[in-house]
């Protein structure tokens, strides 16, 4: 009983010191909501642009279970069914996102009312963007600078591979912070969004960064089906034109050997017309598949089922200013109070270390 009574005297005595100090709380926390009223004056205005779609994922995958039964039993249903084009799963979604070809194609998206490219928007909009990674490169990595351009002059280009600058690692880094992917892999929903200080460049980015993600998915997923229709497509027109050719020899020949009726000239036209039936028979069946790589090309292109598309944004994302000077009134409040409660233990203690 006791303890609970040393409690409840000690919570009083507490907020009697709260009390006491009440002026100074009041100030204190008026000044920090002050504060958080310029802080949120000041901060820039951002706009936040977004689109969500559902990728379609390919149906009619082999059950695992049955393709393993039908393997002990000699069958193999993958063969049979055909195999299905290798997927991208929406998790990836955001790696392939962060890949310097997709950054560096990015930058290269037109943007603006003048169909400026968004480096170029970056540069001239935010010319910071390039300082710090210039002030790195000749003062603490100049030694490594100056190695570099001794081994340059020995060592060629390869053009197969990608070289980012100094500036493109700075773009990157700008990119990262403006460009965000989610995925929800519960429901299947991948949102793109894009936040700057511009809203239609916002809505134009965001627009640019889900076409190109798309374009980069459909071109992995489809590259198998396309590069067989490209085979059988060369394939077509050089049978086509050798049809054409065995065409025109029958012509030539009949026209040629009018009112003959020689055995030798019946032998060279059942020559003639055989090679011409061959031909036509693979021509035919090369039409045929021509017209099924292509239905195929176009079965393997993935669908994107736009759930909500790009728009302007009317409303800012940022800042939210009475947020803001909530938050820095509470700190205020919260500062202010623990300053008043810690005041007289701590000059106490400092005190009696003193005497």
């Amino acid at each position: 009983m006791d303890t609970h009574k040393d409690d409840e005297i000690d919570l009083i005595a507490l907020l009697k010191t709260v009390f006491v100090s009440r002026r100074f709380v009041i100030k204190t926390t008026i000044l920090f909501a002050v504060f958080g009223v310029i802080l949120a004056l000041i901060s820039p205005v951002k706009y936040s642009a977004s689109s969500t779609f559902v990728p379609q994922l390919s149906e009619g995958r082999t059950n695992s279970s049955l393709g393993g039964l039908a393997s002990l039993a000699g069958i193999n249903l993958s063969a049979i069914m055909g195999s299905q084009p290798q997927e991208i799963p929406p998790s990836l979604y955001p790696q392939i996102a962060k890949s310097i070809p997709y950054q560096l194609a990015l930058l290269e998206a037109k943007v603006g009312s003048n169909d400026t490219s968004f480096r170029n928007y970056i540069l001239d909009q935010n010319g910071g963007v390039a300082i710090l990674p210039l002030l790195k490169k000749y003062t603490i990595g100049l030694p490594g600078l100056l190695f570099k351009k001794k081994t340059d002059n020995n060592e060629p280009a390869d053009s197969s591979l990608f070289q980012v600058s100094e500036e493109d690692k700075g773009l990157f880094a700008f990119v990262a912070q403006v460009l965000s992917i989610e995925v929800d892999e519960q429901e299947g929903l991948v949102s793109i969004s894009v936040e700057l200080s511009d809203r239609m460049v916002a809505a134009q980015l965001a627009q640019a960064a889900t076409d190109l993600l798309q374009s980069n998915i459909i071109a992995f997923k489809s590259q198998s089906a396309r590069n067989n229709l490209d085979f059988i497509e060369r394939q077509y027109e050089s049978k086509r034109q050798e049809f054409e050719e065995v065409q025109d020899s029958i012509a030539i020949f009949k026209d040629q050997n009018l009112n003959i009726t020689s055995s030798l000239y019946q032998n060279q036209l059942s020559r003639l017309e055989s090679q011409f039936t061959v031909i036509s028979s693979v021509f035919q069946e090369l039409a045929g598949q021509v017209e099924q790589a292509k239905i195929q090309v176009n079965k393997d292109t993935p669908i994107f089922t736009i759930i909500e598309p790009v728009s302007v944004p009317l409303e800012r994302s940022k800042p939210k200013r009475t947020t803001m000077v909530i938050i820095w009134a509470f700190l205020g409040a919260v500062f202010s109070v623990g300053w008043v409660l810690v005041k007289s233990p701590v000059q106490q203690i400092i005190k009696e270390l003193r005497s």
